[in-house]
């Protein structure tokens, strides 16, 4: 059977650090510095469903002309030119 490998000491007596064991700690000291310039994440925001909202909308378009057929291009077209709009331009506050 083989024998096991054992640290040799120097001749002094001393201990030798192992390399291995500063790596991890730098490696974990690395990763907690990352986790803190990470952004927070929100967590009570929804992902928009665009096609969704643009469907409502369309639909809603056609009840207003009194469910008129023939114009389904035209309503979802505009929803969604709508719709887009709402989220392409900046927020403004009102003071």
């Amino acid at each position: 059977m083989a024998k096991s490998k054992t640290p040799r000491t120097p001749k002094n007596g001393a201990a030798v650090q192992t390399p291995l064991v500063t790596a991890v700690s730098e490696t974990q000291t690395e990763i907690q510095e990352l986790r803190k310039t990470q952004p927070e994440v929100r967590k009570n925001v929804f992902p928009i469903n665009l096609d969704e909202e643009i469907r409502r909308r369309a639909y809603e378009l056609w009840e207003q002309r009194g469910y008129e057929p023939g114009h389904e291009t035209e309503h979802w077209l505009l929803a969604e030119t709508e719709v887009l709009s709402r989220y392409s331009s900046p927020r403004q506050h009102s003071a």
